[in-house]
């Protein structure tokens, strides 16, 4: 009767995270394995739903290549007959277009919130219909008029918005904490794998008009992929653990008892956000800081790195399509790897949380810049070397996923969507700002102006090694904790101090039928 008193206890939970109630406190570490598991399954599956979004957004950086009217492409005379039509778009409305995606991002600030109260499954579901609704209408609605290109990419940038902060919220309540950080790195390393796919099959469906006329085709597959996900996680996608009817027993109760101190005690509707406390945390504005410091110098690789290795390094269209990829598959290998490194070192050394996620943090934000700064010394004949420098750097910007971007859904599990959203609110901001200051410096297209380009992101790259090792942590703050689980925690040092000898309960000594 007791066991199934404790089954119903943990599959009936209404709070963000596992209510602890009931539950034996842990003296050791439980273990279950990650792979075959529904963890691995979830992290897959948000790592699947990344790659959807960020492909839909990625796409319009090629797409609009064979979309504008310009001489570059096909006279009258040459012009198929079944291709799609040109846009008659100009330089600035080219501009607005690319503008609108982070003008949707600034949304999160209000998304964050929804992401704790709400069901995180079906806002991650709504977010990737959005995107895909927005790529089918943008090839027959964009001819009509460039607005409606314009309130597409909106769309997508309102859709990621909504997808960070609930997929942050998911993973506070799949993951124990000592997990987080490599599921962090497999769903969004997703990012990474998007844009690898749909570069080189936008380029080879913008060659071709067999086949909806071209360019159109390329949003069409886009948002094709993306309703492969939504069915594929109505089915396979749980907002926690106790709503997946598919999981073990012995995992769940794993799931339950790692996240047992980080219980609210009320149910999510119920909770207010505690924005006065956020605002004032120290260790959320370390936070903030050091990711928008990050993502700055991301954005000059990600946005001008083909840019940059024309006017300078004079690379072909070709050779450049390739050598802009590399760095990208850097940052992917070095995202997991350093994940997955954040997780060995908590389960097989002595040091705290705190001390790797800052040590992995600083390592790569002296190697992004550091190599930044590097590749400016580079002339023509050592073009080879800028090109292994920019993956480096990007490389270790792969350490800030078990690092500042760690801590977000750290500092304070039960509110983790509202932090995120709060955070890359100024994200979004620099993302706004950061191609208005390279577009006033880069304007005859010279080594110097982009040398410069690149003096600054190192500058604001080396930020956060002050920063974020002063003033953050990925402790949970006092503030996001619940009354239960404060009261709770010095009867547990009591109990662990005068119970070094007595037995712990394992995942089998809480036996459940």
């Amino acid at each position: 009767m007791m066991h199934k008193d404790t089954d119903q206890l943990l599959r009936s939970m209404s709070s963000v995270h596992p209510i602890s109630d009931g539950i034996p406190s842990q003296q050791r570490p439980l273990t279950y394995r990650w792979f075959p598991s529904w963890r691995f399954m979830t992290s897959i599956m948000l790592c699947f739903c990344f790659g959807c979004v960020h492909l839909m957004n990625s796409n319009m950086g090629m797409a609009i290549v064979c979309m504008v009217n310009s001489s570059a492409t096909y006279d009258n005379e040459t012009y198929p007959e079944n291709a799609a039509p040109l846009l008659d778009w100009s330089s600035d409305e080219q501009g607005y277009i690319f503008s609108a995606f982070n003008a949707g991002l600034l949304v999160m600030l209000f998304t964050g919130g929804m992401a704790d109260k709400f069901n995180a499954k079906y806002m991650i579901l709504v977010s990737v219909a959005i995107a895909s609704l927005a790529n089918f209408t943008l090839p027959w609605m964009a001819p009509i008029s460039v607005y409606w290109a314009i309130f597409s990419r909106f769309l997508v940038g309102f859709a990621d918005a909504l997808l960070q902060p609930a997929m942050n919220s998911l993973i506070t309540r799949w993951f124990p904490t000592s997990e987080r950080s490599y599921a962090l790195g497999l769903a969004t390393g997703g990012r990474q794998i998007g844009t690898l796919i749909i570069i080189p099959a936008a380029g080879a469906l913008c060659s071709q008009t067999e086949i909806f006329g071209g360019w159109p085709s390329i949003f069409y597959l886009s948002g094709f992929i993306g309703v492969l996900f939504i069915f594929s996680y109505i089915f396979l996608g749980a907002d926690k653990p106790s709503k997946q009817s598919c999981i073990s027993d012995n995992e769940l109760k794993f799931i339950t008892i790692s996240n047992q101190s980080e219980d609210v005690g009320k149910k999510r509707t119920e909770r207010k956000v505690p924005w006065k406390n956020i605002l004032k945390s120290g260790a959320v504005w370390a936070s903030v800081i050091s990711l928008v410091c990050h993502e700055f110098p991301l954005m000059t690789l990600i946005m001008f790195l083909p840019s940059y290795l024309h006017d300078v390094h004079h690379y072909h269209s070709t050779e450049n399509g390739i050598l802009s990829a590399l760095p990208t598959v850097s940052l992917w290998f070095a995202k997991i790897g350093s994940s997955y490194l954040n997780t060995w070192l908590q389960k097989n050394t002595t040091w705290k949380k705190d001390t790797i996620c800052k040590v992995l943090n600083s390592i790569g934000s002296i190697g992004l810049g550091v190599f930044l700064l590097a590749a400016t010394f580079l002339d023509n004949e050592h073009a080879w070397m800028a090109v292994l420098f920019l993956c480096l750097s990007m490389a270790s910007a792969g350490l800030h996923t078990p690092g500042c971007q760690l801590a977000l859904v750290s500092v304070a599990p039960a509110y983790s969507g509202a932090v995120t959203g709060f955070t890359f609110f100024f994200v979004a901001v620099s993302g706004i700002i950061h191609p208005i200051i390279t577009k006033m410096i880069v304007k005859d297209r010279t080594a110097a102006e982009w040398n410069l380009v690149f003096y600054i992101s190192t500058v604001i790259a080396i930020f956060p090694i002050i920063i974020f090792n002063v003033w953050g942590s990925t402790e949970v703050q006092w503030w996001a904790k619940s009354k239960a689980s404060m009261q709770q925690e010095p009867n547990n040092k009591k109990m662990s101090k005068s119970s070094k000898a007595s037995s712990s309960p394992s995942i089998d000594s809480i036996d459940m039928a």
